[in-house]
């Protein structure tokens, strides 16, 4: 009988045992799956800033329940595109209704201007109106920037997904916000095109131009003329990758036996595919077909509509002459006829653009046909002569019913009748223009060429030849003060220009495009009066988190500090500043990563000894931007004597004052292809080598020396041969950097030291300014 009651106990006490068991796991996994599923509510930081948002307390929480509510199929396709996307992010996808109640509900208000919108975000639903389907659209991409950042992820995420209350109302300042991507230089695939739609689409852009031809490639399959692409589109490759270098001006040319490997092209059907891509993402596309300079690409497949002279391939780099269509032959005009025609039949958007610019009219001065041209149409020069070619390619154009666009160079000659300006020289091509009454896109080179430097020059990328702040793209001011109100109506908008002459791959094409794209995508959809650089930068950190989301790459350059130095001969003052406004800085001066246990910088100090600065912005204890560097040296020539070949005073050869990569850094000293510096020391001193940084500038003649020799005096008269380079190789290659030039020799006591450095008396037929004699530029001559 015990033995009975005992094993029931303990069948009992088994049975117990497993029913806790299975609690504790269900609590666990309740616990586990209340974990996983942490509430996420994103925030309003929403880019081009929105007209005006009321954000207040509380969020909606989107769920796999949730019903959208829309009122017709348009709306539908619209609501799917956007919807289908938490397939991916979340598991599922919420159920999406034509008529009925809904927690998400599209509401036409014919009253809202064209791509305006309302959305309202309350705890209980969300409500969209607007009065066209770009405005529903763009309604969605607003709400896609309140989603927490993990929607950016792609991939699977066990979250809740909570959008804060907001009330937004919002409409574009200007009809044309664009984007132009030059395919011609460097070759950027379908689906490459296809993403850049896609970031054009969540920032409101709605121009997408695509520079198609141009002197190093022909990129769209025209079937009347197969050569465009069977050798236009392919060139010698001499492509570089690394960041460090820049060769576009200067590149060898192809010769007879070279194979042209690198290029490509869209087929037609590639082009009706993104076309039909960018019209769900309510995107028009502009091709440009570059004419009649800047066409090297064209004539090396047809010649026989070029000029004198013309060169037979390919582009292969940078090139500013032989590379024009000949406007003084007739086929000339049936060439552009028939193949213009053929790009209209593709592109059914009412703007064409042809380029125009940077024409060098020196063969049209030597070639017959063109100047007969002139002649028979009674043409006071070449200048006439372009807008006589312009004019006639406008015909071709209007004929179709479309409207011509072209750089700001068209105005050379007399403005074609009905033809688009784009304004990239500055503003005044676009001022005149619209005070002439015709349409104008503005685009100048120093606010929206966004392949342009956007930190300090030493600091960088070597990518761009030139520089363009973020500060300074996004102060921009669109409508020029000079016009008058009737006047500003002519400006349609602004766009952002992607160059690719250094831009070589995706992840340099993003790190140029962001932040400067956003900067743009506001100032055409923002007004002016409700931009605010401090409020801007503060969305630009939750952007930044949504590119890391994505794994792109993007430039931090404002968020970092740029260094700056003056020398006085005897110590060197150091300043240090970033763009973005409210950060703190800390350096160190031994090589050490700074961090906020480090000096913090307050106001400019001095250094008199060798130093590595390290500095870094912080935005309340947290690193943002870039670890920027510098090392300064203090060297034994410090405030010496330093004299030319002529016996004059160069001081800034020994002031303490260092080049940055800039044409306009004037611690750069010039000579000519000859240099002679003699540096004088108030006593006898040991040296044993001496280093100068030299530019390389070829875009500009300026060449690192090709050979230095270095003497060495004992009584400031008679000098001795210490040491000697040869650096052709060095000296010939081409691009835009600091070159640093060391000679070493047996240590020896000396009052004085005399450097002779050499360049070119004739820079190199084959390169840049081939013919004409180079430059030299030296900074500090430092001395250990």
């Amino acid at each position: 009988m015990v033995e009975k009651v005992r094993n029931m106990l303990l069948k009992k006490i088994k049975l117990a045992s497993k029913i806790l068991t299975l609690i504790l796991t269900l609590l666990a996994l309740n616990s586990c799956s209340e974990k996983e599923l942490e509430l996420k509510v994103g925030k309003a930081h929403i880019m081009p800033k929105p007209l005006s948002y009321i954000e207040e307390k509380g969020h909606f929480e989107l769920t796999s329940s949730s019903i959208i509510s829309v009122e017709n199929e348009a709306q539908n396709t619209i609501a799917s595109q956007f919807f289908s996307q938490f397939n991916t992010v979340a598991g599922w996808v919420p159920k999406i209704n034509i008529g009925g109640q809904g927690d998400i509900r599209f509401e036409t208000n014919k009253s809202i201007e064209p791509e305006g919108y309302e959305l309202k975000v309350t705890t209980n639903n969300i409500i969209i109106k607007s009065g066209s389907e770009p405005g529903f659209y763009y309604a969605l991409q607003s709400l896609k920037q309140l989603l927490p950042v993990a929607f950016y992820k792609k991939i699977l995420q066990e979250i809740r997904w909570g959008i804060p209350v907001v009330d937004i109302k919002d409409k574009p300042a200007f009809g044309w916000r664009g984007y132009m991507l030059d395919v011609s230089r460097h070759f950027f695939d379908k689906d490459q095109v296809k993403q850049v739609l896609d970031f054009m689409a969540e920032l409101k852009m709605n121009r997408f131009h695509w520079h198609l031809a141009d002197d190093q490639g022909w990129r769209l399959e025209i079937k009347s003329y197969p050569k465009l692409t069977e050798i236009g589109a392919w060139r010698v490759d001499y492509n570089i990758t690394d960041e460090t270098k820049s060769n576009w001006w200067g590149r060898p040319e192809q010769k007879p036996n070279e194979k042209a490997t690198y290029g490509g092209f869209y087929t037609q059907e590639d082009v009706k595919e993104i076309i039909a891509y960018a019209k769900e993402r309510h995107i028009e596309i502009i091709p440009e077909i570059d004419m009649p300079g800047h066409a090297q690409a064209t004539i090396a497949a047809y010649p026989e509509i070029g000029s004198v002279n013309a060169a037979p391939y390919v582009a292969t780099g940078g090139v500013m002459k032989n590379n024009t269509y000949n406007p003084g032959k007739e086929e000339t005009f049936e060439f552009a006829e028939k193949m213009l025609n053929e790009v209209m039949d593709l592109f059914p958007f009412k703007y064409v653009h042809i380029g125009g610019d940077e024409c060098n009219k020196e063969q049209w001065k030597r070639d017959p046909y063109a100047q007969q041209k002139i002649k028979e149409e009674k043409l006071k020069d070449e200048h006439e002569l372009q807008s006589y070619f312009i004019k006639r390619i406008e015909k071709i154009i209007n004929k179709r019913d479309r409207i011509m666009i072209g750089w700001d160079e068209i105005l050379e000659g007399g403005l074609a009748p009905n033809a688009t300006v784009m304004s990239w020289r500055g503003e005044k091509g676009g001022i005149i223009s619209a005070k002439a009454g015709h349409e104008v896109i503005m685009t100048p080179s120093n606010y929206c060429y966004i392949d342009l430097k956007q930190g300090h020059d030493d600091l960088e990328p070597n990518l761009g030849y030139s520089r363009l702040l973020l500060s300074k793209s996004y102060g921009y001011k669109v409508i020029p003060d000079a016009l008058t109100p009737k006047e500003s109506k002519l400006i349609k908008g602004i766009q952002a220009n992607m160059w690719t002459e250094s831009i070589s791959d995706w992840s340099k094409l993003t790190y140029m495009s962001f932040p400067r794209t956003y900067a743009i995508a506001e100032s055409a959809w923002t007004s002016h009066e409700n931009k605010n650089w401090n409020d801007f930068t503060n969305r630009l950190y939750t952007q930044f988190d949504r590119l890391d989301a994505q794994d792109v790459r993007y430039a931090v350059s404002a968020f970092s500090p740029w260094i700056d130095h003056v020398g006085n001969g005897n110590e060197i003052e150091v300043q240090m500043k970033t763009e973005v406004n409210g950060l703190d800085i800390y350096y160190t001066l031994d090589g050490e990563t700074p961090t906020p246990q480090s000096f913090k910088y307050k106001d400019p100090f001095t250094i008199d000894s060798s130093a590595h600065l390290q500095a870094r912005a912080y935005k309340k204890n947290k690193a943002v931007g870039y670890l920027s560097s510098k090392k300064f040296q203090i060297h034994k020539a410090k405030n010496m004597k330093a004299l030319d070949g002529q016996g004059k005073e160069i001081k800034k050869l020994t002031d303490l004052s260092y080049g940055s990569l800039s044409k306009g850094d004037k611690a750069w000293h010039h000579f000519s292809d000859k240099a002679e510096i003699n540096l004088f020391f108030d006593s006898a001193i040991q040296v044993k080598e001496i280093q100068f940084n030299a530019l390389r500038f070829t875009i500009s003649g300026i060449y690192p020396p090709t050979s230095i020799e270095v003497f060495g005096s004992t009584d400031g008269k008679t000098f001795k041969s210490l040491a000697k380079k040869e650096q052709l190789q060095k000296g010939t290659e081409q691009g835009r950097n600091k070159v640093n030039t060391s000679l070493s020799f047996i240590p020896v006591n000396i009052k004085a030291l005399k450097i002779k450095a050499t360049g070119f008396n004739a820079i190199p037929d084959e390169h840049h300014q081939g013919g004409t004699p180079s430059h030299i530029w030296i900074d500090e001559i430092i001395v250990n």
